[in-house]
């Protein structure tokens, strides 16, 4: 049964709809036809199902029986998965922002299908499945084929293969803008090869480098995706140029670029600072009260002391329907220029100059002659920055260099004292080896040293 089929069968199934939910559906018929007097797309017939999409999404999420129902059909129970996380995306797909591809390979026995894709100027959302031979347990990577000159970007995308299920991969570009065409190739390869390469990284030595090495691919499948440049061209940039204070530090924040799949904040430092920004935490809300925080992924990125200013990530308000913006900042993380680099000497476990919020908790030797240190984090003080204490590696006292290679960071940390794993709230363990070193004192330079809670948000008018 191909994906037509299935709508048409999960249609007449649902012929009569559930006690409690024709006015759902009415408002759901109502909310489709406005939007589309607004707006006239060209559209695949694929496409045109798109407004069963709103009303399905909203039946799976609010009603149990509409809910049970899809779960007899896969593809739509994993669509309202895969959105459901996301407030951008979601929103996409209610207001039929939805790009279908429906284009299906076959080899070596293993099928994969690229669905749909929700994609704008800076971001790229592909959603596919696969289906494998029986009682196959696969993984996948992925190489994909860009142009010049589309600058850096993040991806993302799952390495476990689940077979049937709707899964997704995302490319953010931090610079460029998301091209026409895309080169995507899907590699897989079987449980015994990851196991091979996981063995190998965790038996290196502790003064070695882990070697990345790619498996030999059982197969590779290639796609040819081509964005319709209806979508591609979606994005505003708002002017703001505002200045503002956040403890006595000065900023510019210069201007918001709204995308249909995620929002943009772009500020700069003003002169004199004595301080560096290195995080923020903020949200957007409109008058009527909606809130817009960050996605996951990619948060952040650059930094507000350099030439092109720093970029903050939120939710997108694209499909909001309010007419006023208002950008807030709660929490802030600061380096002073003047912060001395943490002392720490390894043989006695005590630590000078920390950031505050943080505290050593060991130093040990887990591997003959090489040293781990493993440190707290607690996040109301310091805020949820990852690699705070091990980014710009570590010096000795004769100042020689070094890299650090690994970081680990947890939600929880094993006692030294007890033995015990213990998990606290608002307490991240930060553990990296200090590979290459004999000694028995060392300097670090954490990203942070300080913070600021703000108890009265900092407010900043966007329109």
């Amino acid at each position: 049964m191909n994906r037509n089929d299935e709508y048409q069968s999960l249609l007449v199934e649902l012929e009569t709809v559930p006690d409690g939910l024709q006015d759902l559906v009415q408002r759901a018929s109502a909310r489709k036809t406005a939007l589309q007097k607004r707006r006239r797309l060209i559209l695949t017939p694929v496409l045109s199902m798109a407004a069963c999409f709103t009303a399905f999404v909203l039946l799976v999420n609010l009603s149990i029986p509409f809910a049970s129902a899809c779960g007899r059909v896969p593809w739509l129970r994993e669509l309202a998965k895969a959105v459901a996380f996301s407030p951008s995306l979601s929103a996409a797909v209610e207001n039929e922002y939805v790009q279908p591809i429906g284009e299906t390979k076959t080899q070596d026995g293993i099928t994969v299908t690229v669905e749909y894709v929700i994609v704008d100027r800076k971001q790229v959302n592909i959603f596919y499945t696969t289906r494998l031979p029986d009682n196959h347990e696969l993984y996948v990577d992925y190489d994909y084929g860009l142009a010049d000159g589309h600058g850096s970007l993040e991806f993302s995308g799952s390495t476990q293969v689940t077979s049937g299920e709707l899964q997704q991969i995302k490319l953010q570009f931090v610079e460029g803008d998301v091209p026409s065409v895309m080169d995507l190739c899907f590699q897989f390869y079987d449980h015994d090869q990851a196991a091979r390469l996981n063995a190998a990284e965790l038996n290196a030595s502790a003064f070695e480098t882990p070697e990345h090495r790619e498996p030999d691919y059982l197969t590779e499948i290639p796609f040819h995706l081509e964005f319709d440049p209806y979508y591609t061209a979606q994005g505003e940039i708002i002017p703001v140029d505002t200045a503002f204070t956040l403890d006595g530090q000065r900023f510019i924040l210069t201007e918001v670029e709204l995308y249909p799949t995620h929002l943009r904040v772009n500020l700069k430092a003003g002169e004199g600072n004595t301080a560096d920004l290195t995080g923020l935490d903020l949200y957007l809300e409109n008058e009527h009260g909606e809130r817009f925080e960050r996605p996951g992924g990619l948060i952040a990125s650059g930094a507000p002391e350099s030439k092109e200013g720093a970029t903050f990530w939120l939710d997108s308000t694209f499909f909001s329907h309010g007419q006023h913006l208002t950008l807030y900042i709660t929490h802030a993380t600061w380096k002073d220029k003047d912060a001395p680099r943490v002392r720490l000497n390894l043989f006695e476990g005590t630590a000078e100059n920390l950031p505050q919020g943080v505290k050593l908790l060991k130093a040990e030797r887990p591997y003959s002659g090489s040293w781990e240190v493993t440190f707290l984090k607690f996040t109301k003080e310091v805020g949820d920055s990852g690699n705070l204490m091990g980014c710009h590696g570590f010096w000795d006292e004769a100042g020689n260099h070094y890299d650090v290679l690994q970081n680990a960071s947890n939600y929880g940390y094993l006692d030294p004292e007890t033995g015990e794993w213990v998990e606290e709230d608002g307490v991240i363990s930060e553990s990296f080896p200090l590979r290459g070193f004999y000694g028995t004192v060392v300097y670090l330079e954490p990203t942070s040293n300080r913070a600021t809670n703000f108890d009265t948000p900092v407010a900043i008018p966007i329109k």
